[in-house]
């Protein structure tokens, strides 16, 4: 059995998961009937064998949510029952954090995100929580939100760190609905979670 203080280490680390978590709910709540949208870019184009919209250096920004891309391309110009792709240097800024990615595919549904992908060697999910001076940032190759099903699935050299705490696995999957953490590892021999705690977190809260 597992010592108190020990149990309360894990627990004091998986709160600041869900804490990072906020992040991307936040992301999910965007309404696109709700604020103007606003999209720059240096140019744009038509492919019309594939009906597709493309943009160079394309920003898109709605409210304190924005998100910029070297490229960017669409099945259509609007966000009611959409695709949107992004390659290239992508920035997704949103309430106290940010987004950093290779590429990053966004689907809408009835004006609400229905699925995102996004993708990095790594992509880096960052934020401040609350009463922090330090930011919490989440590493992995391959970050993917279901909308319908409430689930953020983490893979590929996962980790989550904040104040020289850490948690590592291959595999993260998160329950936005029931706050549910589960986690794997792709080697057998390895522990399907490596958590890393500094004892001194509890004197910067």
């Amino acid at each position: 059995m597992k010592k108190k203080g020990e149990i309360n280490k894990i627990f004091k680390l998986l709160i600041i998961f869900i804490s990072l978590m906020s992040c991307i709910k936040i992301f999910s709540q965007i309404n696109s009937s709700e604020l103007p949208i606003n999209i720059n870019a240096e140019s744009t184009g038509y492919i019309g064998d594939q009906s597709t919209l493309t943009f160079e250096k394309i920003n898109i920004s709605q409210g304190d949510i924005s998100i910029y891309a070297d490229y960017g391309e669409s099945s259509k110009l609007d966000f009611e029952n959409s695709i949107w792709k992004f390659e290239g240097n992508i920035e997704i800024k949103i309430e106290n954090g940010s987004i950093n990615s290779d590429y990053a595919y966004i689907e809408f549904k009835k004006h609400r995100i229905k699925n995102v992908k996004i993708r990095g060697v790594p992509a880096t999910l960052s934020m401040t929580r609350e009463g922090k001076k330090t930011q919490t940032i989440a590493k992995a190759n391959r970050i993917d939100y279901d909308f319908e099903k409430s689930l953020v699935d983490f893979s590929g050299n996962v980790s989550i760190e904040e104040d020289g705490n850490q948690i590592s696995s291959d595999y993260l999957v998160y329950n936005l609905d029931n706050q549910s953490i589960q986690a794997q590892s792709d080697n057998k021999g390895d522990p399907k979670v490596k958590i890393t705690y500094t004892p001194n977190i509890s004197r910067n809260e």
